[in-house]
């Protein structure tokens, strides 16, 4: 039984003893109305007493639990000047107290942690009970891609891979990783860049392994080039060709930036790429935006891409015979498409490492010597070809400037 029905039991036994002495009364029974009376006062003192040390601390504690149940932290309940009352009031706005420093310390953690996550350089994704992304920092939204969603998909909790974007010099480590949260593990994945790190350490294994073969081949010749036959000696200077182009690439010097127009630039080169294609029977057009697209470029380094990427697509396209397209448009854009034989999916993700080449007699050179001279230009670029169209593309996108 709830304290507000004993409450009504103590009113209506009073409303029942003070109409029973008002009935002794006019009925003349002095015994039976001083009887109901003493009984009813003592009744009222009872109810009088249960309100203040009963209904009134029930009262308070229920407000209190209302306030916590509407998460009012902040008001707190008023002395009623009863000592057991108010012995619960304090402890009760003691309570409140701590558990609002709790919430203010607990929401600066979030908010705390919430701008680290924004502004991480490494992608966090955040993942419900089920699995299901729930949200993402503006690192992973750049980083994702059909390949990582993939990777995620298949990646067994506590585990990481790496992952290499078909066509594109990247390299990503995918995490699968949780943590504790209200007694339950929540799931989520960290993507972490490694293309810098990869290309640094690619770089210095290249660079020790040139050297070591500059330092066997100079001694090689120094040696025996006098002893050789006319073929030896031939054989003998390819090879010191073959070391002197990878010193190229070891010896590529820092560009010396100057603001230019991306379209002049490639127009300053169709004289030679149409003369590298009418040779082998190939055709190239231009598409030049007629606005200027002003670019940070080193023109010799530039033009060193531009010619390679085109001897490439030369090479790739043969004797049989082709079309060569290339394009610019604003911002910074640069296409250079061609209908050669394509990249096979298979070897996509291989592209643009050190010594890899899908040529015969290749030397993993030339996409290398591209790939360094874009990073050190700050441009993003891949290198696939179309399952719908067929085409190769060589796609460059370099910072936006202003004129």
């Amino acid at each position: 039984m709830k304290l507000k029905h004993y409450f009504l039991i103590l009113v209506v036994g009073i409303a029942t003893l003070s109409a029973i002495a008002i009935y002794a009364l006019f009925d003349e029974r002095s015994w039976l109305f001083y009887t109901s009376e003493c009984l009813a006062a003592v009744l009222l003192l009872y109810l009088s007493f249960f309100y203040r040390k009963v209904i009134r601390p029930y009262e308070t504690l229920v407000g209190g639990m209302e306030l916590v149940r509407d998460l009012d932290l902040t008001t707190r309940l008023a002395p009623s000047g009863q000592h057991e009352t108010d012995v619960i009031v304090r402890t009760f706005n003691n309570l409140l107290s701590r558990l609002r420093s709790e919430h203010l310390r607990l929401e600066e953690q979030y908010s705390f942690l919430s701008l680290l996550i924004e502004a991480s350089p490494m992608g966090v994704v955040q993942c419900n009970l089920s699995g299901d992304v729930n949200s993402m920092n503006p690192a992973a939204r750049q980083m994702m891609s059909p390949d990582i969603e993939k990777a995620m998909r298949a990646l067994p909790m506590g585990e990481s891979t790496t992952v290499r974007l078909p066509g594109e010099p990247k390299l990503f480590r995918v995490s699968h990783l949780s943590f504790p949260d209200r007694g339950y593990q929540h799931p989520f994945f960290l993507i972490e860049s490694l293309t810098d790190e990869v290309r640094r350490a690619e770089r210095a294994a290249y660079e020790r392994v040139i050297r070591m073969m500059a330092h066997e081949v100079n001694n090689s010749v120094a040696g025996i080039a006098g002893s050789l036959s006319d073929d030896e000696r031939e054989r003998l200077l390819a090879l010191s060709k073959f070391v002197t182009r990878f010193a190229e690439v070891v010896k590529l010097p820092r560009p010396q930036l100057l603001l230019c127009d991306l379209s002049e630039e490639v127009d300053a080169c169709r004289p030679f790429l149409e003369s590298l294609c009418t040779s082998s029977g190939i055709t190239v057009s231009f598409s030049l935006a007629d606005d200027a697209i002003p670019v940070q470029l080193d023109v010799v380094l530039f033009q060193q891409v531009l010619i390679n990427i085109v001897k490439n697509a030369v090479e790739s396209i043969g004797s049989r015979g082709g079309h060569i397209s290339i394009t610019t448009s604003a911002p910074g854009n640069l296409v250079i498409s061609d209908n050669g034989h394509g990249i096979p999916p298979e070897v996509s993700s291989q592209l643009f490492t050190p010594f890899f080449s899908t040529k015969p007699q290749g030397q993993g050179i030339g996409l290398l010597l591209i790939r360094d001279i874009l990073s050190a230009h700050g441009c993003t670029f891949s290198l696939l070809t179309s399952p719908e169209d067929h085409l190769t593309r060589f796609t460059i996108q370099f910072p936006p400037q202003r004129l």
